[in-house]
């Protein structure tokens, strides 16, 4: 890159280096989709990507480190935004938790490496780390705060009306996120099984699960 041009790109206009900052985190994300582990978004690779000198990156971040770290709170964000947008403009109960469930696994499947990346980032999940703007704490030791909180209420709002016959709303969620979890790692995890039919499975496994029939 020539001297001008690097000039260039550090004269930002007013909110510009919010705009790099985005670039900077897009680049590391398509290099975690494409390589799937942490060590492969190095502040060369991504300046690369992004067209600027490595050290233009030290103003938005101190290294690979937290670059990865904001793929990873961005990414809880859009794993929460995919969910809602499930369950938009479903009013029954049982069928808004089987939406948001079934959404949660096609997440994982269809973005495995990110979907790994939520899992290992321990101080995300810990609540050492903000979460997105908006989104409060993602400490997954509190039920009620963070990437749980949604299944939770899902579960709750099937036991008021009567389409769930659990009695926890806590150990149903637990249990659900656990068996999900499952099926995104073993489903997603390129394993020779005779596995059948995904919808099928899901829908078996959220109404099994969570007790689901129809209350009418």
């Amino acid at each position: 890159m020539s001297t001008a041009a690097s000039e260039s790109r550090r004269r930002n206009p007013r909110g510009g280096g919010r705009a790099l900052r985005g670039e900077i985190v897009a680049a590391a994300r398509a290099i975690l989709v494409e390589e799937g582990y942490e060590s492969a978004v190095t502040l060369r690779g991504v300046a690369r990507r992004v067209g600027i000198a490595p050290q233009s990156i030290y103003p938005h971040f101190d290294g690979p480190d937290e670059i990865v770290q904001a793929v990873t709170v961005e990414t809880f964000a859009e794993l929460g935004r995919f969910i809602a947008s499930a369950k938009e403009g479903i009013e029954a109960p049982r069928e808004r938790l089987l939406a948001g469930c079934r959404a949660y696994m096609a997440f994982g499947l269809n973005n495995p490496n990110l979907y790994g990346l939520l899992f290992r980032r321990n101080r995300l999940l810990r609540g050492e780390e903000p979460g997105p703007p908006g989104a409060g704490r993602l400490d997954t030791r509190d039920p009620d705060a963070g990437p749980f909180a949604s299944l939770m209420d899902g579960v709750r709002q099937c036991i008021a009306d009567g389409s769930s016959g659990a009695t926890s709303v806590l150990s149903t969620a637990v249990q659900l996120w656990m068996a999900m979890h499952g099926l995104v790692v073993l489903r997603g995890g390129g394993y020779q099984f005779p596995w059948p039919d995904l919808t099928e499975t899901e829908v078996e496994l959220i109404t099994s699960i969570a007790k689901l029939h129809d209350p009418r």
